[in-house]
């Protein structure tokens, strides 16, 4: 899951002015099968639909659609119980004795400000707590749980259409559960750091993924990831991109047209999918839509 840097972790965004614009999907071709690869943002403003209209125009084309993980268990009680229990502490151990003095003097006045009980936060990692800002910012904005992937979903299964994902339930856990691990202070204060800029950053992330411009995604998105969170980067971007990459060569060696679905800076930047598959010999190109 990722939709921006750390702020947005969760998880991982103008309108079309053309009949043509070019939005965040890709057509990837190995000279005789095709796939669709689109970017998304996993949480959405009600005002963000109707989506870009290519995303309807490839769903009716194919009659397979493959996410980054399960979704149907993302809602599960099971998904939830494994989710908590892996970004909970140890018995016997606090938040307060996670983080350094000035990140959580920090966290105490975000939370005060913000009306959030700190008490009710002792028990999770820093990574959680990084987690519980962010939706509380995003929240802020209208932004909702359904994102792209969830809406995809939802049609994929009153159509009757074949779903399958690219990792598990557990493996995504993972991911997060461990993310800046062993750099948790700074995790934390950079987070309260970043959210000053969530405005604006939201806009130039929701505004590039609409037109597809690769260039902003990256330079919004990607590059400030790389600076602040060299580590967030390594093992939410770059380590799942190369464990989906042969899973998605053999998507494409297969005949069916299919739609993949990740998060949109899991495309962009010389670790994204897209140049990976370029590097391979793959023809990749932005899917243009039709009138």
């Amino acid at each position: 899951m990722l939709l921006i840097r750390q702020p947005l972790i969760l998880l991982s965004l103008i309108f079309a002015l053309t009949s043509h614009a070019e939005t965040s999907i890709w057509q990837v071709s190995n000279g005789k099968n095709t796939v669709y690869l689109g970017g998304t943002f996993h949480m959405l403003k009600p005002s963000d639909y109707p989506l870009p209209k290519e995303f309807e125009q490839v769903y009716k084309k194919v009659n397979w659609l493959v996410f980054e993980t399960d979704i149907d268990q993302l809602g599960s009680p099971e998904f939830q119980q494994k989710f908590i229990k892996a970004m909970s502490l140890p018995s016997g151990q606090i938040l307060a004795d996670q983080l350094s003095p000035q990140a959580y003097s920090g966290l105490i006045r975000y939370a005060s400000k913000n009306n959030i009980d700190t008490g009710r936060l002792q028990h999770f990692k820093p990574q959680m707590i990084g987690l519980i800002i962010s939706l509380e910012e995003l929240k802020k904005f209208g932004l909702t749980a359904q994102g792209v992937d969830d809406f995809m979903g939802d049609k994929a299964r009153t159509d009757g259409k074949m779903v399958t994902k690219l990792e598990s339930i557990d493996e995504q856990i993972n991911y997060i559960a461990t993310m800046g691990q062993g750099n948790e202070s700074a995790l934390i204060l950079q987070t309260l750091d970043d959210i000053k800029d969530l405005p604006q950053d939201l806009t130039s992330l929701s505004n590039a993924w609409r037109s597809g411009n690769s260039q902003n995604l990256f330079e919004t998105g990607i590059k400030p990831m790389m600076e602040d969170y060299p580590q967030v980067y390594r093992s939410l971007l770059v380590e799942r991109n190369n464990n989906w990459l042969p899973k998605i060569e053999r998507l494409i060696s297969q005949p069916e047209q299919k739609f993949i679905l990740v998060g949109a800076l899991h495309l962009v930047g010389e670790d994204g999918l897209l140049k990976q598959l370029k590097n391979k010999g793959y023809q990749v190109q932005q899917y243009k839509g039709s009138i």
